[in-house]
């Protein structure tokens, strides 16, 4: 082992890798590598599982040659995950290429990794502030460490490259890892296709709530037991528990079973909506009983606030939602990961302590080709639409196949239509119930079943009351503070990873919050650089023309 070089390597791995070169320092080296020279006399590892037979990892001729055309063997950018470290050769021809974004070498084995680091100089390629490299045996390990590094808007495309002869060494390892890559994208896109969509929408809503907001005095007490109403077409047939429900009982209904509880003279206890489009407006045509706290996520469309005199503004996941409520009125939070008003209003029953929770509506399907209850916001908009030669039953059915990769699935009554993200819908819900405190139940319907774990006993926890803390600031003194915040976020004339490292924690905090916005601009923009700057320039400009106007909600016309 060669001291001097081996701690050069780590040395340089500090910089962007310090966990493992602090594992790597502790770790031993392993009788399974040894090295040879090749033909071109360059010195290539050898791996063997039985410290007998041992195999090259590159080319025994010329492994130069070899790494280049590793390299060049496609179009490589944005962040490339290389399975596999091995003498570095097919690395170094990677660090000429400016479009990649940022490169992460996966090894499994820290002591077979330093063996290779005492033995070859691969400085330069750690030195590179675009590389890091993770070593694990768990290759689910992997998902949070991909999600904090890859950021699509500004990362761009997400490409691998294995060295095969490596790979080979550790099937088994690197399977199971590229299942993980798989899976964590699929997380990470779904939620970049929704911030490219509504990154904007999302910082306009909550920025035209901040006033409101300030003044907002509403309290959530604990409840016992509670009914949410989803609003699937089973909904019809459940009303009847409703209308027989006790005292100890709470109605929580979201935005889009509302009209069909107003329609059949029933008053739910607590109304909640997250959607952060004006569609939602749909949903409150019939009238709002305006007794009944209106639940918003502090995202939702400004002018929900005038329809009820008790709002309760709850923070989310939304980056910026985050950032007020830490730096201008903590907010309650609910939990709407899982896309849909029923998982949000699951989290809010589980947050005011309900010990028994009914699902009602929450078919998660199309059951007969019927998409909603009767009286929600669609059917009076399609009867308004509605001709001789295109009824009702038509507008119903092309607004059901609009969805793609829809799927019919014959069942025992007849038949029902299920979608992607009505699959994804029923799992998240299904995860939320198991952490839980209380007794989840799905009230069976003509929809799918829900798998919900079956509880003997509540956990029990302080019941405290929810409500919003109190302002540290003045809304429009927070707006000065964080907008100077942003105009004094240091350019990104660097790489991704190199500009991440440059920021502070509060710098980080503040560049989050745009991120989204940046998002939506990423469709347009030539690099995530070009986007960043755009979004920045926007939500300036933006909190300016706010800080200008009496009435924030006037923004959202003007835009």
């Amino acid at each position: 082992m060669n001291k001097d070089l081996l701690d050069r390597n780590l040395l340089s791995l500090t910089h962007s890798s310090p966990d493992t070169a602090n594992l790597l320092s502790y770790s031993d080296t392993s009788q399974n590598i040894k090295f040879k020279h090749s033909k071109s006399g360059h010195q290539i590892p050898c791996y063997s599982k039985d410290g007998i037979n041992f195999k090259a990892i590159h080319s025994a001729f010329d492994p130069v040659k070899e790494g280049f055309r590793l390299s060049e063997q496609k179009h490589f950018e944005g962040m490339l995950l290389v399975f596999g470290l091995g003498g570095g050769f097919h690395i170094r021809p990677l660090l000429k290429n400016r479009e990649i974004t940022s490169i992460i070498i996966i090894e499994n084995n820290p002591e077979e990794t330093k063996s290779i680091l005492s033995n070859l100089d691969l400085s330069d390629i750690f030195l590179d502030k675009r590389v890091s490299l993770w070593i694990s045996d768990k290759p689910e390990d992997f998902t949070m460490y991909l999600l904090s590094r890859y950021i699509p808007v500004l990362s761009g495309n997400l490409q691998t490259l294995s060295l095969r002869s490596r790979v080979l060494q550790d099937e088994d390892f690197y399977s199971s890892l590229s299942d993980v890559v798989k899976k964590t994208i699929g997380q990470i896109t779904d939620d970049y296709t929704v911030q490219t969509y509504f990154g904007k929408k999302w910082f306009i809503n909550t920025l035209s709530n901040l006033k409101e907001s300030e003044k907002t005095t509403q309290t959530l007490f604990p409840i016992k037991k509670a009914y949410i109403t989803a609003a699937g077409p089973s909904l019809e047939k459940q009303l009847t528990l409703l209308k027989s429900k006790r005292s100890d009982e709470t109605i929580i209904a979201t935005d889009t079973s509302l009209p069909v509880l107003l329609a059949n003279n029933i008053k739910p206890d607590l109304v909640i909506s997250i959607d952060c489009q004006h569609i939602s407006y749909n949903h409150f045509m019939s009238g709002y009983p305006e007794d009944v706290p209106l639940i918003l996520d502090l995202a939702s469309p400004s002018f929900l606030t005038r329809l009820a005199k008790k709002t309760f503004f709850f923070t989310s996941d939304h980056p910026f939602s985050r950032y007020v409520s830490k730096e201008f009125r903590q907010f309650p939070k609910i939990d709407t990961s899982g896309g849909n008003v029923t998982h949000a209003a699951l989290s809010l029953a589980d947050t005011l302590g309900a010990e028994e929770i009914k699902l009602l509506g929450a078919d998660f399907s199309y059951p007969m080709g019927k998409p909603y209850a009767r009286s929600t916001y669609i059917y009076p908009y399609f009867y308004s639409r509605a001709k001789r030669t295109s009824g009702i039953e038509d507008r119903i059915f092309s607004f059901i196949m609009h969805n793609k990769n829809i799927e019919k699935i014959r069942t025992d009554n007849g038949f029902r239509y299920i979608t992607k993200p009505m699959i994804h819908y029923k799992a998240s819900i299904e995860k939320k119930a198991q952490g839980c405190r209380g007794r989840v139940l799905g009230i069976k319907g003509e929809g799918v079943d829900l798998d919900f774990p079956k509880k003997k006993s509540f956990r029990k926890k302080e019941m405290r009351i929810v409500s919003a803390g109190k302002s540290y600031i003045s809304c429009r003194n927070f707006l000065k503070t964080y907008r100077k915040r942003i105009a004094d976020l240091p350019e990104m004339n660097c790489s991704v990873s190199e500009y991440l490292s440059s920021l502070t924690f509060d710098e980080k905090e503040v560049w989050i919050t745009i991120l989204p916005t940046a998002a939506q601009y990423r469709k347009t923009a030539e690099t995530g650089k070009e986007a960043l700057n755009s979004a920045r320039s926007w939500s300036i400009d933006l909190i300016d023309r706010v800080l200008e106007s009496d009435n924030y909600s006037n923004i959202v016309n003007d835009i």
